[in-house]
């Protein structure tokens, strides 16, 4: 599958610099008025801005204390927890806004943080310092798909199933995502100055190119446009959905782990997905094939099940491709419309959440299987893994050529636990980081920039691995000034003190992003 993407940034300026002790800043200020001056001057009327009531009453404040300055309220799913208070918020309408934004942010000194509408977990779309500026780019959410060359053309703030059901408008074309309704291009496709205003491929600006591509959203530039070569959507999708007690637990994630480190008998082709979900009471396998070729399909069934117990549940459906979009969208509601939820009903969880991921090439131990299952049951918490299967298509890209080199896994573990706000957030965290622990040394170590983590040390090195230098020079051509700066940023300071992160970020990964 041959993918072209261009995309529209917008850039600081180019050039190198010598690394700038980030203690010099002088983002942080009480008094906003020429950053309010200079954004009124330079915006028509009709973009909207939000400041803050009282930035100097709310300096040393964790929330805010007027209405319409509600930042939570921009997280969508609340997995960041916002320790900063933004200067302002600008709803940009196209790539003008967001030029003058960030000439207004370059004049006065401030700290830009690019936010496509969709999501982070850790909330990174607002930054992670005092007084930065929140471009929020949902405003730029245009569609134009050009049937003929089976292109798109998208604008950054788009958010996925939107995407999903416009697409297959045309001849039953789609992109690779994923199932989060909600989570915008931007964050889901990069996971990934002056104002200049730059189109990018492979032989234009392509150092860039290559580190957008796994590299992040937010870091270098702020992407505004982005223009995908489409694929044609299955014609058919089968599922089995078989779920088991817990005792089985064990047994299941043995069966799983045999047969995908064992191509001879299981050899999967590239248009199947399997997830293997565990929690505390239950196990379950979702495996999704792409595809008509029902003998096959079958065969793989009945590879997982020949060796277990008996199942609680089990079911088999068939499903077009924007009903299948639709059932995993989490949006899910038999007496909806499909058109009226993808297009939008694209209403936030309300829910908190925490996520730890490993990457694996070889089976978690049956010792270590023993701790986490123990782990898992000995707890209320309502913590989930999810095993995703990689490899396919994604294994044929060679390492680096592109930011993303974490092709030739075979299966990862996304850690999750999800509480209300009457629980207690400590507890539930050291709940999770204890089942993490249990299987993290039969991992590699490394993971995922797309399930973003705060609290993972030496996360350099389990982002990027060998590709840090080149990304650190990267961002010193075209981010000298360390104006895209946060917490999982690559910094410009210090000794172990490049940052870098991903700030939109799907949930559940059915196909692998198709630019990395």
């Amino acid at each position: 599958m041959n993918i072209a993407v261009i995309l529209l940034v917008c850039v600081f300026q180019i050039g190198f610099a010598k690394a700038i002790d980030d203690n010099n800043y002088n983002f942080a200020r009480t008094n906003n008025n020429d950053l309010q001056k200079c954004l009124s001057s330079s915006l028509s009327s009709s973009v909207y801005t939000i400041y803050p009531c009282n930035t100097l009453e709310n300096q040393n404040s964790s929330q805010y204390k007027c209405d319409h300055f509600d930042v939570n309220s921009l997280l969508g799913i609340r997995g960041g927890r916002i320790p900063h208070l933004p200067a302002v918020i600008v709803y940009v309408m196209n790539s003008n806004d967001v030029q003058n934004v960030v000439k207004c942010a370059t004049k006065l000194n401030y700290i830009v943080n690019a936010l496509s509408g969709g999501h982070s977990y850790e909330g990174h779309g607002l930054g992670s310092k005092h007084n930065n500026i929140i471009i929020n780019i949902e405003g730029i959410n245009y569609i134009n798909i050009n049937q003929s060359d089976r292109t798109g053309k998208f604008g950054a703030g788009t958010r996925l199933d939107p995407i999903h059901y416009t697409a297959y408008q045309y001849d039953n074309l789609t992109i690779n995502g994923g199932t989060c309704a909600w989570v915008g291009l931007a964050g889901l496709a990069l996971g990934g100055g002056k104002g200049e205003l730059l189109a990018i491929n492979e032989s234009h600006e392509p150092d860039l190119y290559w580190a957008l591509r796994g590299g992040g959203g937010g870091l270098f530039v702020i992407v505004t446009e982005f223009k995908l070569r489409l694929v044609q959507a299955p014609l058919l999708v089968m599922m089995l959905t078989s779920v088991w007690d817990a005792n089985a637990t064990k047994l299941v994630i043995q069966r799983y782990q045999s047969l995908i480190f064992n191509e001879k008998i299981l050899n999967l082709p590239n248009n199947i997905f399997i997830l293997l979900t565990v929690k505390s009471a239950t196990v379950d396998i979702l495996l999704s094939y792409y595809g008509v070729e029902l003998e096959e399909f079958n065969r793989i069934v009945s590879l997982f099940l020949s060796t277990l117990p008996s199942p609680l549940k089990i079911n088999i459906t068939e499903l077009d491709w924007l009903s299948f979009v639709y059932e995993h969208s989490s949006l899910s509601n038999p007496s909806d419309d499909i058109r009226e939820l993808l297009l939008n009903n694209l209403t936030y969880p309300t829910y908190y959440f925490k996520a730890k991921h490993l990457f694996y090439d070889q089976p978690v131990s049956d010792d270590s299987l023993d701790q986490l299952i123990s782990r898992l049951t000995s707890t209320d918490s309502s913590i989930t893994l999810q095993f995703e299967l990689w490899g396919g298509y994604l294994n044929t890209i060679p390492v680096d050529q592109t930011a993303f080199l974490h092709r030739h896994y075979k299966f990862d573990i996304q850690f999750m636990v999800c509480w209300d706000n009457d629980q207690d957030e400590n507890e539930q965290l050291n709940r999770l980081n204890q089942v993490y622990l249990t299987v993290y040394n039969d991992s590699t170590k490394y993971s995922y920039i797309n399930y973003i983590d705060r609290d993972l040390p030496n996360w350099m090195n389990a982002y990027y691995n060998t590709h840090q230098q080149r990304l650190i020079h990267i961002k010193h051509i075209y981010d000298k000034d360390n104006r895209f700066d946060f917490e999982r940023t690559i910094q410009l300071s210090g000794a172990n003190q490049y940052t870098f992160f991903n700030f939109h970020l799907s949930i559940f990964v059915l196909f692998l992003f198709f630019i990395i």
